[in-house]
Order: structure tokens, then C-alpha cells, then sequence
């Protein structure tokens, strides 16, 4: 989960949309909600991207990933909805925007 974290700008906002309605969160918040729910499952989970489309210039880029969640029978599909920026030390992320279906 840190080489995820390293991805986010510090100034991050990730949101989680479900039935409509969105949850937003801070970086901190999120990275700890990841970990912990990683940490605490019973049986491992397992995320692949399954399709990916990038839109980017010189300074800003947008992604759209699907993806599958694999809890050991327990299968979860939804789309990560990145906007990235170029900073001095590389591309990072300033918001996410997810979901599952």
C-alpha cells in the first residue's frame, strides 16, 4: 500500500460514488481505509485492472480503469477515475474518483 500511496499528490481528494451519491475523503484517510480493510480480511483480496483508456498532454493526464476485485469466491467489478499532473518529481494523482457496479 505505500508504492500506492507514492502515487498521490499530498493535496489528493478521493471519492467514492455509491447510489448517486458521493464520499470524499482525504489521502490519509483513504490510504488508511485500504490498509485496513487489506489487513483485516479473512481471506486476501486480489484487484487487476481488466481495461484502461488515458487522455494526457504535457501537464495533465485523465485515466479510466476498470477493474475486478477477488475476495476468494466473491467477485467486484467497478471504474477508477484518475486525474493526474506532472510535478517535479513525476506524475501524481490529485483526485480519484471510483465506484463499484
Amino acid at each position: 500500500m505505500d508504492g500506492y500511496g507514492a502515487c498521490f499528490h499530498e493535496q489528493a481528494r478521493v471519492t467514492f460514488v455509491q447510489n448517486g451519491a458521493p464520499q470524499t475523503q482525504g489521502l490519509t484517510d483513504f490510504l488508511h481505509g485500504q490498509k485496513m480493510s487489506h489487513a483485516t480480511a479473512q481471506t486476501p483480496m486480489t484487484e487487476v485492472p481488466t481495461s484502461m483508456r488515458i487522455l494526457m498532454d504535457d501537464r495533465t493526464a485523465q485515466a479510466g480503469v476498470r477493474w475486478k476485485l477477488t475476495q476468494g469466491s466473491r467477485v467486484v467489478t467497478g471504474t477508477d477515475c484518475f486525474t493526474l499532473i506532472k510535478t517535479k518529481d513525476g506524475w501524481k494523482i490529485m483526485s480519484l474518483v471510483f465506484y463499484n457496479d
